[in-house]
């Protein structure tokens, strides 16, 4: 198993996903709901740009060398599969809305309105991917 300082990545990936998740609780209880959008920005932007380097240099990489055994049986693997499918939307989402709102300075209340549904549709399926990682990680790393 590959390890950095002798930590398995797969457990660093897990502690970093658990770091991104209390960013984002951050970034909404402290930022978004008292109006700080200072703080939700920055909060939503390094998680966005964290997530698409995890997901990019560890996630993406394992999951193509899986990629054949998982769909040789995809109803032994469908957590997996779903986890990748659902995780691929949640970034390339977070990723969209990001870029809509570096590109637009300032909060035009208009925009806002019309992608707000898009930030809980986000988050929505970041959480059943958080949760799909998390049991494809305790079969695969704990329960072995």
């Amino acid at each position: 198993m590959q390890a950095i300082l002798g930590i398995p990545i797969p457990y660093l990936v897990l502690v970093l996903e658990l770091i991104i998740l209390a960013v984002l609780i951050i970034g909404w209880l402290y930022g978004a709901r008292r109006m700080n959008f200072k703080l939700h920005h920055k909060a939503v932007y390094s998680v966005v740009l964290i997530h698409i380097l995890t997901v990019g240099i560890w996630m993406i990489p394992r999951a193509m060398e899986r990629l054949s055994i998982m769909l040789s049986n995809p109803l032994t693997f469908w957590y997996q599969i779903v986890h990748d499918v659902i995780g691929i939307l949640a970034i390339v989402l977070g990723a969209v809305l990001a870029i809509l709102f570096l590109t637009r300075k300032g909060m035009p209340l208009k925009l806002l309105k019309r992608t707000r549904p898009f930030m809980f549709l986000t988050i929505g399926v970041w959480i059943i991917a958080f949760i799909l990682g998390l049991y494809w990680f305790l079969v695969a790393w704990v329960l072995i």
